[in-house]
């Protein structure tokens, strides 16, 4: 699902500002989307010119003018034609395992400090998912709170694996197979 289709689906319960639909693209999509927030504001803009929603300035006293996305009947049928389209399966791009593929290139106190940092990494996100469980579970419907605990048991379970794998390499698993620095590059006599 590209961006377009997330706001207009967002915007197909209520108005939005541009910072609530920052928020709830926050809470709702950002652990297993790589669209980021710099894609939403260029996509309203054309949304805009297309006439797939519109936008009201509301005038405030002492502070920025709100900026209020409404979705019109053509974005809300752009929307449903896109939500009934199927979806292929993706292969899922992971950078950590591109980089363990490579690790008998690095030492072995350079593995572990790699696969440390990438294992606060993901459990920062795991404790941001449970930070945000109380809010998700009063206001999601039944499929986004799928959607929700989907992210959940995913980052749990990415966890034990990447926690495993750090097991592993701070047990030395590997290091046999150790590249040497330039090994392979000598020239035969």
């Amino acid at each position: 699902m590209d961006v377009r289709s997330i706001i207009l689906g967002f915007l197909m319960d209520r108005r939005l500002t541009g910072y609530e639909l920052r928020k709830a693209f926050s809470l709702s999509f950002s652990f297993f989307s790589g669209l980021s927030y710099g894609s939403i504001y260029p996509a309203l803009k054309k949304m805009e010119k297309e006439g797939l929603i519109t936008l009201e300035v509301q005038m405030q006293d002492g502070a920025p003018n709100r900026k209020v996305y409404t979705i019109t009947e053509q974005g809300r049928r752009e929307f449903m034609a896109s939500i009934r389209e199927p979806f292929p399966l993706e292969r899922q791009r992971y950078g950590f395992i591109m980089y363990l593929f490579f690790f008998s290139h690095l030492a072995p106190q350079e593995r572990i400090r790699l696969a440390r940092e990438h294992l606060l990494s993901v459990q920062k996100v795991r404790e941001e998912l449970e930070h945000a469980s109380p809010a998700i579970e009063k206001h999601a419907d039944t499929f986004q709170l799928m959607c929700f605990r989907f992210g959940q048991r995913f980052f749990r379970d990415l966890e034990r694996n990447v926690r495993d794998i750090l097991g592993e390499i701070e047990k030395g698993v590997g290091d046999e197979t150790d590249h040497d620095e330039g090994k392979g590059t000598e020239e035969s006599p």
